[in-house]
């Protein structure tokens, strides 16, 4: 995969901005872009995942910085725009992955804990979509920006909070495209399914077996995604193959949303 964005100038490797990529997912994702050239500014709660990640990137001579954060911090999304212009002159691509749920009946849930999960992972993704596309609007050169949603958004999820964020962040989508589209800059999202990454292993630690086996018999494919799974179509759609793609929201999920056949449910497998 080539390592230039579609709106990059040609003699410059990207500069991408990654949240989320202590690990999982957008961890993954942040080896597979600094193979590809780029340049990478990494942002997570966790700073010990977040130097083990850019170890491994830099390892590939891809050039790294760090910022560990909350995100729910207002002023965090500002710093990070600003720690890649004051280390690489510029921003070309953003990934929003951070994001936190666990497993709660609506009834069980107390205020403190929606008011959490929604400024995670809705009104966080929103401010540092803005500081991105400030920043892209005002370098004139266009750029591209990634969301994870999930596939929450379409079923609630086990948790309502991060099931109605997800959906909002793919709301979010739809508008950031069509009002960034005139400056260049495509907005797009991913939606995993059951991917095999510690949030997941964490919040279901009790029932992972029994989370395989289903995947198993409710997933066409028949497993669960592996991160590597949703970080090369996030990898795509910052490259100028998806130079036509914007407002899209793709679902990675094996095709477990999908209905199984009738005769399939009877026979219990």
């Amino acid at each position: 995969m080539t390592a230039r964005t579609d709106d990059s100038p040609m003699n410059q490797a990207p500069v991408t901005l990654l949240t989320g990529a202590s690990g999982g997912i957008v961890g993954a994702l942040a080896i597979l872009l600094a193979q590809a050239g780029h340049r990478l500014v990494l942002s997570g709660l966790d700073q010990p995942g977040l130097d083990a990640i850019a170890a491994e990137a830099t390892a590939t001579g891809a050039e790294v910085a760090t910022l560990a954060g909350d995100l729910r911090d207002r002023d965090l999304a500002r710093s990070l725009v600003q720690l890649a212009v004051s280390r690489f002159g510029r921003l070309d691509h953003l990934v929003t992955g951070a994001g936190a749920s666990r497993p709660v009946p609506m009834v069980e849930m107390e205020d403190e804990e929606w008011d959490r999960l929604v400024d995670l992972n809705l009104s966080a993704v929103f401010r540092i979509s803005r500081a991105a596309a400030r920043q892209m609007i005002e370098q004139g050169e266009g750029g591209a920006i990634v969301h994870v949603s999930s596939i929450a958004h379409a079923n609630g999820g086990a948790n309502l909070a991060y099931g109605s964020a997800k959906g909002g962040v793919a709301t979010l989508t739809y508008g950031m495209a069509q009002q960034l589209g005139r400056h260049g800059i495509r907005v797009n999202a991913v939606a995993p399914g059951i991917i095999d990454t510690p949030m997941v292993r964490n919040g279901f630690a009790q029932q992972f077996n029994a989370l395989v086996e289903g995947a198993a018999v409710r997933t066409p494919l028949g497993r669960l995604g592996r991160p590597e799974d949703v970080a090369n179509v996030i990898a795509f759609l910052l490259s100028p193959g998806a130079a036509f793609v914007t407002g899209a929201l793709i679902p990675i999920t094996g095709g477990i949303e999908i209905l199984s056949p009738i005769s399939t449910i009877a026979k219990g497998a």
